[in-house]
């Protein structure tokens, strides 16, 4: 896959400004934005862009992604990464004031103590840390659903550093709980469009979690 060629055409489109930085990963990524194509000629059968968007929905539709590994001359490979059941998946259970959320395993790339050293902010608003020589970006589920934290101290909590789409970013919690197989149970029609949320789990106390969709918590902070 040619980077320079599908860097050019996300700048034309501006799905990213000139001299911004980008991983491989998230170059590669660019290939899935609906309508996307670097084909220098149009046929009946491709060069429209339509298709590699339809395949990543899918593909999240089964709480699932895509990775792609390319290297000049030698080709590409698509990496589909897919919960081993769509029924039953591992799951990590945190703690986030009196309630508990399940993130799916396979989304989840470490956990760490943030310091003060490790977070910054972005323009004064958005916050950043430090993992790993990379800045990525801060998600502070209390926020994203309005709920009142142990504390809202950020080096007093976990950050689980997560994988989105290519990309990764921090989910601020207040305390890991520890890891459990879970069903996934649907939360009905009235709750299934819920972004963010791919269902819920009984877990070992009884009590009822939420299963985070990570991409759609991602997603949903950026807008």
């Amino acid at each position: 896959m040619n980077k320079t060629r599908i860097i050019e055409k996300a700048q034309e489109r501006g799905l990213v400004q000139e001299g911004t930085h980008l991983s491989d990963s998230e170059v590669y990524q660019l290939i899935f934005e609906p309508g996307f194509s670097t084909a220098e000629k149009i046929t009946d059968i491709s060069g429209r862009g339509v298709g590699m968007d339809v395949v990543r929905k899918n593909v999240q539709k089964l709480r699932g992604r895509i990775d792609i590994r390319s290297a000049p001359g030698l080709g590409a490979k698509f990496l589909l990464s897919l919960p081993l059941t769509l029924a039953i998946i591992d799951g990590l259970v945190v703690a986030v004031g009196d309630h508990r959320y399940i993130l799916p395993l396979f989304d989840v790339r470490e956990i760490i103590r943030p310091t003060a050293e490790t977070i910054s902010s972005v323009q004064g608003r958005d916050e950043v840390a430090l993992v790993h020589d990379r800045l990525l970006p801060v998600v502070r589920l209390y926020q994203r659903f309005e709920l009142k934290p142990r504390s809202e101290e950020i080096c007093d909590g976990l950050l689980v550093v997560a994988e989105s789409e290519g990309s990764q970013f921090c989910l601020l919690v207040d305390e890991l709980l520890g890891k459990q197989e879970v069903v996934i149970k649907s939360l009905g029609e009235t709750l299934k469009n819920i972004r963010g949320i791919a269902g819920c789990a009984i877990l070992g106390d009884g009590r009822v979690g939420l299963i985070l969709d990570l991409p759609g918590v991602f997603r949903e902070n950026r807008q």
